[in-house]
Formats: structure tokens, sequence, C-alpha cells
């Protein structure tokens, strides 16, 4: 046997034997080519299944601490700076402001927005006073929140049954539209609708604003 497969390796031409070989090693090159793409059919299977994964992680993070920020920075179940803002009126102060009960039990000082009621002991100030709180009190309003005071009040436009509570006291002549911090063309062509009817603080020949009546109490308490 071993004398015969030594005759055969000599005997045989070389060209013949590696022609005989050469289905061997293309099956091999075939097989590592398989091999290889294979391999990185895996590696980008697991990379994307990876990076899908990476990502959910990220948004998760991403909105645990979006919450977090808002609950740390809110009024209770409210945005942060701007965005809305839900409870109960429990108390009207005039008729400009009022007390805001959360869902959190939070107590949040409500100043509408872009107007000015007669103050407590100005003419109409308890009328005012008093029309807010049939419009408000007890019920729950959403408020459109535009900013904070340097009181720390919640500056908005309020809404309760369907009702701009902004709009509605100046329509009936019981706040100035307060056009030196707010650009609200309904609000001046309300209340020019109310000074041309003399309803209410407009029916006085010669009304104080809030802002001013506030600057002449100031300097008698002086």
């Amino acid at each position: 046997m071993v004398e015969e497969a030594r005759l055969e390796s000599v005997y045989t031409p070389k060209g013949y034997r590696e022609f005989e070989s050469l289905p061997l090693r293309i099956g091999k090159i075939k097989g590592v080519k398989r091999g290889i793409t294979l391999f990185w059919s895996f590696f980008f299977l697991n990379n994307t299944l990876l990076m899908k994964k990476i990502l959910t992680i990220l948004s998760l993070l991403l909105s645990t601490a979006l919450i977090i920020y808002t609950a740390y920075t809110g009024e209770g179940g409210s945005d942060a700076a701007t965005g809305s803002l839900t409870g109960k009126v429990v108390s009207v102060a005039d008729g400009d402001t009022f007390t805001l009960l959360t869902d959190n039990n939070e107590r949040v000082k409500i100043r509408l927005y872009a107007i000015d009621a007669p103050e407590r002991g100005q003419d109409f100030g308890t009328k005012s006073r008093e029309f807010l709180n049939d419009l408000c009190y007890g019920k729950m309003v959403t408020i459109e929140k535009k900013d904070t005071d340097q009181y720390g009040r919640t500056l908005g436009i309020a809404f309760a049954d369907g009702v701009n509570l902004n709009e509605e006291m100046v329509r009936n002549g019981l706040a100035w539209y307060y056009s030196h911090y707010a650009n609200d063309p309904k609000l001046e062509a309300l209340e020019q609708s109310a000074r041309r009817q003399r309803l209410n603080i407009w029916s006085m020949k010669n009304p104080v604003p809030p802002h001013e009546f506030r600057k002449n109490k100031r300097n008698k308490d002086k």
C-alpha cells in the first residue's frame, strides 16, 4: 500500500494532482467566504439590536430626567416656567388675584395676566372682587401660564367653564387692560367697548388706574 502510494505520487503528473485537488481548495475558499459573511451578518445584527437597546435606555433616562425637572421646578400639576396649571379656586383676593389648590394640595397664587383690577378701598374694588368670585370660586380652573411676578405669583390667563376670566373682567368694565406689560389687541378692544358703554369703572368721570392708586397710597404711608 505504501509502495503504491509512493508510485502514484511519483508517476502522477504534477498538474493533474493540482487539478484533482482544485475542487477541494475552491470549497475551502467558499467555506471561508461563507464564514466571513455569516460573521458580519451576526456582527451587524447584534450591533443593530445593541443600538436599539442603547437608544431605548437613553430615551427612558431623558424622560425620567424631564419628569424630575418638571416636578422640581413646577408648581404642583403644572409645567415648569410656562405651560398649564389646573386646580380649584379656594379664595379670591380681588378682581385679578385668586388662590388655586392643585391636585398635589399645593396653594398657588394666580395673578390674571395683562389686566389690573381696582384695589380694595378703591371705587369698584369690592364689586370687581365679587364678580370674579362669582365666575370662579369653588370651580376647577385652568391657567395658561405666562410668567411669574416679583411676588412669586403665577401670571396667566384663566379659564373657568370655558370662559376667559381675563377678558370677562375687562369686558364688564371691572378691570383695566394693562397695556404696559402686554400687547393684546382683543383686551384693548374690550376695554374700548366698556368705555363706550360706561360700564362700572368707566361710569366715573376720571377713574384712577390701580397702579396710580397704589402709588398714591404708598406716598401717603411714608
